[in-house]
């Protein structure tokens, strides 16, 4: 198959509901990319937000051409939120890759850049790093807990065993993306990214995990624990339809310590020294993947991660299991 090259070698799009908070901080750190401008486009695509969003994004792009802005309205059959509006800019893109940012994240100068150079022949995706803005205790085990489960990731990537995508920190060539049809043959996903992730693998394409400190992308943090656990509600659904490793992870760390209680009961097994040995094993990796990625402002977190890892792990499969609604960005699904 020939490859077509376009002017346009990076779209980023960004998909925006309710981001008036957030929205100005992310394109000013796209604007400050470091990548050729006359190569780089990056397409706003507002998913009918009833804030402030549209206007704040309109004033700040008004004078720099390689942006635009689209207000998403329609929706195409089988397909709502997220989805719907990545599969409407990517109509709209030019470029040969297809870089996917948040609008409550701010990226790197040297994210494009150094995420376009892990594309080799026959790669369709990669998958780059995200943390939190540090700010409080929550927002560093947050973030610690992204680098963790990213570090894991980055491991089995090393044996080609695909785990999941990131979708505010990822790129896929526009060639992987409309040979699998995009969103519209890939239909509706509470969780877009690993849908797209898998089915690009599926598709017969390779993929990389960008896992070094120059692509890291900062996202705003959850503040209240309300909030979490919506997001938590959410992203359970990918775990669920994900790779069996990433499920059986999930259940093996949020039960292990109540396993290690009960067999305590019935036989004669050291709690004390098992348990010290899961918390050095799981600091350990922390601390590893800290270091790799040099965001050391964590290593509190790190220390007081297993704490964090044993707690929301079980708080995430009740919650999951509890017959309520997921709410998204004012959207039930």
């Amino acid at each position: 198959m020939i490859q077509t090259y376009h002017p346009i070698q990076i779209s980023v799009l960004v998909a925006a509901r309710n981001e008036e908070k957030n929205i100005e901080r992310c394109l000013q750190s796209l604007q400050a990319l470091d990548f050729p401008k006359e190569s780089l486009e990056i397409i706003i695509g507002d998913d009918d937000s009833n804030d402030r969003t549209a206007d704040i994004a309109a004033s700040y792009i008004q004078d720099k051409p390689q942006f635009k802005y689209i207000k998403i309205t329609r929706q195409i059959s089988g397909l709502k939120g997220k989805a719907n509006v990545l599969a409407q800019l990517s109509h709209e893109a030019k470029g040969r890759y297809l870089f996917y940012c948040d609008a409550d994240i701010a990226v790197q100068p040297t994210w494009a850049s150094e995420m376009s150079a892990h594309f080799r022949p026959g790669t369709g995706v990669v998958v780059g790093v995200t943390r939190m803005k540090h700010t409080h205790l929550l927002a560093d085990l947050l973030s610690m807990e992204w680098l963790f489960a990213l570090g894991v990731m980055r491991f089995f990537s090393l044996v080609k065993i695909p785990i999941t995508g990131m979708g505010n920190n990822m790129a896929v060539t526009r060639e992987a993306y409309f040979k699998i049809g995009g969103y519209e043959k890939i239909g509706f996903s509470i969780v877009e990214d690993y849908a797209l992730f898998m089915a690009i693998i599926g598709g017969g394409y390779g993929f990389k995990m960008a896992y070094k400190p120059e692509i890291i992308s900062i996202s705003e943090p959850m503040n209240t624990f309300p909030e979490l656990l919506g997001q938590r509600k959410r992203w359970m659904h990918g775990v669920m339809e994900s790779f069996w490793v990433t499920r059986l992870s999930l259940f093996v760390s949020s039960l292990i310590v109540p396993i290690l209680l009960i067999l305590s009961i019935f036989y004669p097994i050291n709690l004390i020294a098992g348990i010290t040995q899961y918390y050095l094993l799981i600091t350990g990796i922390a601390l590893l993947s800290m270091t790799i990625l040099k965001q050391y402002d964590l290593w509190k977190a790190a220390l007081l991660f297993w704490f964090y890892m044993v707690s929301i792990g079980l708080i995430m499969l009740v919650n999951y299991y509890l017959p309520s609604k997921t709410i998204w960005k004012g959207r039930e699904y």
